[in-house]
């Protein structure tokens, strides 16, 4: 695979740097909700203990934007980089922070994702068409209310600087924070120890889903993590793991723009379950288009380039 050796190594066991990144990104969480209710109470003026009353509250959609992206930050990219650094003494160097993409691996990263969002978008629509107990769905629409409840008190679509703001915090920070702890940290960290490719990346994608709390987005966000984690082994660059994931992220946001300015609202808009099979058909476009990435990769390699 594309992840090279770390000739600066240190002597602490990858396998001991994927379980310490585990606790160290509950600590970080814990750290992130106390530092962004700390910058909230200082720039509102209230308690921090009714930041949860404050969710979903226009008046403080600024401050909440901060909050998540304090919470992102140390809940996701300082743990795995602080992690990184116990295992190497160039922890960036070691998570593909330095690697070059080439041209042809750049296409292919955005040709990947575009296939992506087709498989990403009929697995969602499965999800909706599964025959599951009563009980189960109650529990799902439950979360994704939840959800698009926390995520419209993130968003504001009045106009296109607004959106851009919103495409800041929902789409660049987490891109970057989620994949320099999922891919750069952990599927990294467990590929080094295991030697294996479809073991990091199948547990690190259950990992991220189940991260995500939303039993209707489950298959959809496992075959996402499968794609970005298949990129990330082939190519060892992270930053085009965040290209990835940004585009992904950042068209979710322009399209709840155009549904908003349509009519709908933002809570609407995020609990609409069309959609239809049809992306399915993308699947073999996607396992192509890997193939491709990974034979190109490998020329580019051995041309010496």
């Amino acid at each position: 695979m594309m992840i090279a050796e770390d000739p600066y190594r240190k002597p602490i066991t990858y396998s001991a740097g994927f379980f310490m990144l585990i606790a160290f990104g509950v600590g970080g969480m814990i750290l992130g909700g106390l530092l962004g209710g700390i910058a909230w109470s200082l720039s509102t003026g209230r308690n921090f203990l009714e930041l949860a009353d404050a969710i979903g509250n226009p008046a403080y959609l600024r401050q909440m934007q901060l909050v998540q992206t304090i919470t992102a930050v140390f809940g996701f990219f300082v743990p795995a980089v602080a992690t990184a650094a116990f295992l190497s003494r160039k922890p960036l160097r070691m998570m593909g922070f330095e690697e070059k993409s080439t041209g042809r691996q750049l296409i292919f990263s955005v040709l990947i994702i575009f296939a992506g969002l087709g498989v990403s978008s009929g697995l969602g629509y499965l999800s909706y068409q599964l025959p599951l107990p009563q009980n189960i769905i109650t529990l799902f629409d439950k979360w994704e209310s939840q959800y698009a409840v926390q995520a419209a008190g993130l968003v504001s679509f009045k106009n296109i600087p607004d959106l851009l703001i919103s495409i800041l915090v929902l789409a660049l920070v987490p891109a970057v924070c989620e994949e320099t702890f999922f891919r750069g940290g952990l599927q990294n960290f467990l590929y080094r120890s295991k030697k294996n490719l479809w073991f990091p990346v199948i547990v690190v994608s259950l990992i991220f889903s189940v991260v995500h709390l939303s039993g209707y987005g489950f298959l959809s966000r496992f075959a996402l993590g499968i794609i970005l984690g298949l990129l990330y082994q082939f190519t060892g660059n992270i930053w085009l793991n965040i290209l990835a994931h940004f585009i992904n992220n950042a068209l979710a946001m322009i399209v709840l723009y155009t549904q908003v300015h349509a009519g709908k609202s933002v809570i609407g808009a995020m609990s609409d379950r069309g959609g239809s099979y049809l992306g399915l058909l993308a699947v073999p476009v996607v396992v192509l288009l890997f193939i491709l990435l990974k034979k190109k990769t490998q020329q580019t390699l051995t041309d010496g380039i």
